[in-house]
Order: structure tokens, then sequence, then C-alpha cells
């Protein structure tokens, strides 16, 4: 790139996206998005809000072995050190495999086992070939107490695992051994794990010949290489989770979407599975096996009997009864499912001590160290719910609200602790007369999608699962919801608006907003 002139972040990102194209880069924008962030230490909101910014030569340094090696097919989280998997941040570095969004799905059915068991004190989990250490770290940051044995053959595997683990301050729940397979676990533990998973090397030979030059050039091959079938490790497995786990316990295994029938079969020829199941990845395709050995986990006794009830309502014109119904079960500490503008929540009243928060975290099988954001019946909850609110936040907020807008703020001390996450808040007046009208009876609302945990949020009262619907106490239901996706979240809690997640508010409104406040 000639610097004999000024090179601003919008000249930097449009050169970066034309030659990443000419290379062959199918998605050029995003990598020229992801490679400048990582230059500049800017997210994709301050990239957009800093256009005419010019680069230091050190960013420009950085920019041009950034690009070069992203030229040359590099993986994008090879050059930045990083990517998102679920809830937490994981360091990439070459010769360990990266992280996919697939896999995320496999930690949803690891949960799923750890719920089941969670009589067990403690709850353990066996991961075999732990990588980055990403399925772990989920684990063990989205149910608080479980303990978490993960291993490696691959000694700059488990090196990248502890970092990632230590980052994440999860030390003292993740035990990272090098080893093959659990050849190094402790015999003690053998027999005592809820749960077993994997994602191990499964890719066919066949299909490693054709793999992506991407893939091919830069991931490790003892990563991926599953023998002929693919299915090489995962018969070692199926060996090994009848000694690892508990009677009852989970095995969960991601493989090649050509394997499935096969590994399903192998494990049903044990006879030792009291129910094997093939599961399919977000793109429909086969991907998982998820298995319950015979016998029976201590049982959970239920703390609540929901009343699962269901009330036709309207958002716009909602029946004083029907308000009045629903405030009177959120006093009391009963969770209800309710439309918003953006998706079907499930809420509580935001008080301290409401053992529906808790059962919000039960029923959607998610982390409780997870904060929910709470929903208000208008803007003058702002300044009473939080402190040092910038300028811009307001100017949004003025704009936006009531709207599918979530605000991240430095909490006052009017919000109760259960609802801080680090000393901030999260709140959203919603375009809903229904729920502003349940807010001014009650208060704010703790209130999160009702989904469970990785799957899509209902954006139709059709579209709620029945097992939500039944174990919540109301379930108000009121048709599509007008926006039908989860809203756009801004962190207001520093000098510069941050974009966390974009919904149906664009970034690009935001920054225009804040620009002219």
């Amino acid at each position: 790139m000639a610097q004999d002139n000024v090179w601003t972040i919008n000249r930097c990102l449009t050169w970066t996206r034309d030659y990443l194209a000419r290379k062959g880069d199918e998605h050029a924008r995003l990598s020229a998005e992801w490679l400048l962030s990582a230059a500049t230490g800017k997210d994709r909101t301050g990239l957009y809000m800093a256009f005419d910014e010019p680069l230091s030569p050190e960013e420009l340094s950085l920019m041009h072995g950034f690009i070069e090696r992203r030229a040359a097919g590099e993986p994008l989280q090879y050059i930045t050190g990083k990517t998102s998997f679920r809830f937490v941040e994981v360091a990439c570095a070459p010769g360990v495999l990266i992280p996919r969004p697939e896999t995320e799905l496999l930690v949803d059915a690891a949960l799923e086992g750890i719920d089941a068991a969670r009589a067990l004190n403690p709850v353990r989990v066996l991961e075999i070939g732990c990588g980055t250490g990403c399925v772990s770290c989920a684990i063990a940051s989205e149910r608080p107490g479980t303990q978490v044995v993960a291993t490696d053959i691959s000694p700059m595997s488990a090196a990248l695992a502890r970092k990632n683990r230590d980052a994440l301050g999860l030390a003292d729940a993740i035990d990272i051994v090098e080893c093959d397979l659990a050849a190094g676990v402790s015999p003690e533990l053998m027999g005592t794990f809820a749960v077993l998973v994997s994602n191990p090397p499964y890719i066919p030979d066949d299909v490693m010949r054709i793999l992506p030059d991407e893939v091919a050039k830069f991931e490790p091959s003892l990563a991926l290489a599953g023998g002929a079938d693919g299915l090489d490790i995962y018969r070692r497995l199926l060996e090994l989770a009848p000694m690892a786990l508990v009677p009852g316990g989970l095995m969960a295994v991601e493989l090649h979407e050509d394997c499935l029938d096969a590994a399903a079969a192998l494990a049903r020829e044990q006879g030792v599975w009291a129910s094997v199941e093939i599961r399919r990845d977000l793109a429909g395709r086969t991907r998982f096996i998820v298995a319950r050995l015979a016998g029976e986990l201590p049982a959970v006794a239920p703390k609540h009997q929901a009343a699962g009830r269901i009330v036709e309502c309207s958002q716009d014109d909602p029946a004083p009864e029907v308000v009045a119904d629903a405030a009177n079960v959120l006093r009391e500490g009963g969770v209800v499912v309710m439309p918003t503008d953006s998706v079907y929540g499930i809420g509580a009243a935001a008080t301290p001590n409401n053992s529906g928060h808790r059962r919000i975290f039960d029923i959607k099988r998610r982390d409780l160290s997870q904060t929910l954001p709470l929903l208000v019946s208008d803007a003058s909850e702002l300044d009473r719910l939080a402190v040092d609110v910038p300028t811009w936040a307001h100017a949004l907020a003025d704009r936006l609200w009531p709207g599918a807008l979530t605000l991240v703020l430095r909490a006052s001390d009017d919000v109760p602790a259960d609802y801080q996450r680090n000393g901030t808040v999260a709140l959203r007046v919603p375009n809903s007369n229904l729920v502003r009208a349940l807010a001014r009876e009650v208060g704010p609302l703790a209130v999160t999608s009702a989904n469970t945990h990785g799957m899509p949020a209902p954006a139709t009262s059709d579209d709620i699962e029945r097992r939500i619907a039944e174990a919540s106490d109301l379930t108000l239901a009121a048709g599509p919801t007008p926006d039908g996706a989860s809203s756009t979240i801004v962190d207001a809690t520093g000098a510069e608006p941050r974009i966390i997640r974009e919904g149906p508010i664009p970034a690009e409104l935001v920054a225009r907003i804040v620009a002219s406040a």
C-alpha cells in the first residue's frame, strides 16, 4: 500500500476489501473489517464512526502484514489471534483447530446432560480433544459449579486451552490434561462423569484430500483426520464412554455429516445405551451423536409447580384484566412469557431475591451468571436506574425509545445486585403497550428471549416451545411481534458507543444519532 498520502480508515477498508476480493476472498468486506479492527483496536461500530481518522504508521504496518497473510488464504482467526464462541472469546493460534459455529450446538447437548444430572455434587464433565478449550470454557462459564476435565494429545493445544481457561478466570473449574484420550485422567474419576463431550478428528480420508486450502494448508491434520470412514477416534470414544460415565450419563460427539448413520449403528451395537440420537446442525446437516447410558441419574426434586396457563391478548390494546392478572403473577414471584416489540420474552419482576429470576435460567437452560436486561415503562427510568449517562446515550433513548434498543449503562443503587453485571445494567423501553403497562404496575421486569438457550428466539406465539410455556406460570399470546428479531444492544459505559449486538436498529443509525448529539 502506498504511504505517500493519508490512509484513513475508510480508504484502507475499501482498498483491503477490493484487494482481497481480487484474491478470491468470498467475504472480502467482512475480512477487511476483522483485520482493520485487529490492527486499530476498534470494533465494527468504532470503525464506521471513525472513517476519516488516519491510521498510524504502526497500524499501517500491521495491516500490511495482515492483508498479505489473508491474501495467502490464512484463516482470519489465526491472523487476529482470537474468535468468539458462544458467550466467551478465546485465543486462537496456528497448530490448534479453529472453533466452528456448529460446535456451539455440541455445548447445548452437553448442557442438557449437566442439567439432567444436577442432583450430583459435583457435576463432572469429561471433554476429549479440547483444542482451544472453547467447549470446556463455555460449559464452565454457563454452568457455574460444574467440574470439567479436558484432555488433548497435542502439547500446543493443551497450552492454549490453559491460556484461555486462565484468561476467563476458570482455573478452579477446568483441569487440562495432556494425554491420549483419557489416559492421563485420574482413575478415581472414571465412572463419575455426568457428560462426555468430544469434537474429535472426524474427516474421512476421501474428504481430507479435497478440503479447501484455507483448512488443508493451515489447520492441523491431527485435529482433522478421522481415518478411512472418519470414525477412528469415535470407535475409541465408544469404548471409553461406558467406563467414564455415571449410569444415565450423556455422551455428545460431533462427527462428519456422512458418518452419522454408521456412528449411530456402532453405538446401538454396543447394547449399553438407553438411547442413541442423531442431531443436526444449524444448516440442517446431520452432525452430532447424543447417547444416554443405561441406568438412572439421581432424581431432582422440582422446586416449583408451574401453572402453564396461556391467555390470548393484544400488545397494542391489552385488556385491563389481562394486565392485572399478569401483574399479580409477577408480584408473587412468578414467570411470565410475554410478547415484546422484538421477540417473545420470558420474564420476572426485577426484585431482590426473586425465585422467578432463577427459574428463568432453569427454564432456558442458561448460565445463571448471565445478566438479564430490564424492561421499563418509560425513559424517565434511565436516570433513576443508571448513573454517568453520556449525553449521546440520552439522545439514543430520546430517538429510539420505545423501541428495539437496549442500552448497557452504569447501574445506580436502585438496581438490585441480581440484575447487575460488573456494576452495569441493561435497560430498554419496549414498543409494547402491554409490557410497558406491566412495568408500570410491577416495576422493572427482568426479561430475556423465551427460547431454550441456543435455539431461535420466538417471533410469534406459535413459535414458543411447548416446554417453555408449560414451565412458566403464564404465557401471554398476541400473535407475531412487530420486529421479529432480538434488540440492538449498545454499550454506553465508555466515552464512545460500542455495538454488542446489531438487531432491528442498524449500527449506522446509532452512529448518526451519536454524531449529532
